[in-house]
């Protein structure tokens, strides 16, 4: 059969049109696979983005809270922390490093911490300087007869007096080169505080007051407020005392507490008497700035660490086993 020209041209053109055809469904798959594969890229990123803001969200936080005061860092007032701590449950370190942890997100605090002891000790000296924060480390005996023994209640005698004391006595000798504007907060050691405590106290006037927790065989005692003032105290002991509060309850601002030389804490006053000797020298009740919500809102916790149980220390020697004291120098 004689194949004619316009049929030659026909078979030519499909051909023609059926490699084109090949071509375009050929870059069509390939053009779905780059876009399946653009999309599994773009998904996996996506979960690398969320598995981001996941890990972020644990920590945002803290670092939100700071950046709060990043504007205003270098105008706000400086919190002196005076805090004194000695061994007498072995827990010191445990103790001071709850409060550190806390301390670490507050801007503009000095740690003003007074050891029980004759000097300094290697311990505590590194654990300041690990912590980073800016502090003062001092120390100050307590007199022997002035002692809790281990058969006297541990209320029987004043506790932290001359370490509080001794800080005090720094900021009066130092007072040249501190902010005057800043707020001194007397801290025990065992206690466990909110950080949005240090920012209730910071711009305190004169004495600012807040409620604490687990204080006076309650679960809490308060200043009782009304019209932003104080007009008497929720407690069950303690009549007689001017300013039945504990210690962790009251801020005082550093300027008048400077301008009362005579403000000092006493070993010769009564159980419960340390706050109302201190506060009776620099305010009247009239004088309180309550904080906290008027006094409604629990930031403090006054907390007390146990002595740790150490009767399996008989059965170390009989397992011919002993401590090692690099590691028990960290405890």
């Amino acid at each position: 059969m004689r194949l004619t020209r316009g049929k030659f041209y026909k078979i030519i053109l499909f051909f023609i049109i059926l490699l084109l055809l090949t071509i375009y469904i050929t870059n069509l798959n390939l053009t779905l696979y780059e876009t399946e594969e653009k999309y599994e890229n773009l998904h996996k990123k996506f979960e690398s983005l969320h598995s981001f803001f996941n890990k972020f969200y644990n920590i945002s936080y803290p670092i939100n809270y700071f950046l709060k005061f990043y504007d205003q860092y270098d105008k706000l007032p400086i919190i002196y922390i005076i805090t004194p701590t000695n061994n007498r449950v072995e827990t010191q370190l445990a103790d001071l490093t709850r409060v550190r942890n806390t301390l670490w997100l507050g801007p503009k605090i000095v740690w003003i911490l007074i050891e029980d002891s004759s000097l300094k000790t290697r311990k505590i000296s590194s654990f300041l300087n690990d912590s980073k924060l800016k502090f003062v480390h001092l120390c100050e005996e307590t007199p022997k007869d002035m002692r809790i023994q281990s058969s006297e209640k541990s209320w029987s005698k004043p506790r932290g007096v001359w370490q509080r004391n001794k800080g005090i006595q720094w900021l009066r000798e130092n007072a040249n080169w501190l902010d005057h504007n800043g707020v001194v907060f007397f801290a025990d050691d065992d206690n466990t505080y909110d950080i949005r405590l240090f920012e209730e106290m910071r711009y305190t006037k004169t004495v600012s007051v807040w409620p604490v927790a687990f204080v006076g065989e309650l679960m809490y005692e308060r200043p009782i407020c009304k019209n932003n003032k104080v007009i008497g105290w929720f407690r069950s002991w303690g009549d007689k005392r001017p300013f039945p509060m504990d210690m962790a309850g009251f801020a005082v601002n550093l300027k008048l507490l400077l301008a009362h030389p005579s403000a000092s804490f006493s070993n010769l006053v009564q159980r419960g008497m340390q706050e109302s000797h201190l506060l009776s020298h620099l305010v009247s009740i009239n004088e309180l700035e309550p904080k906290a919500k008027n006094c409604t809102k629990i930031f403090v916790w006054h907390t007390n660490t146990k002595k740790i149980l150490r009767f399996g220390e008989k059965r170390l020697k009989q397992l011919n086993l002993s401590y090692d004291k690099y590691i028990l120098s960290q405890v």
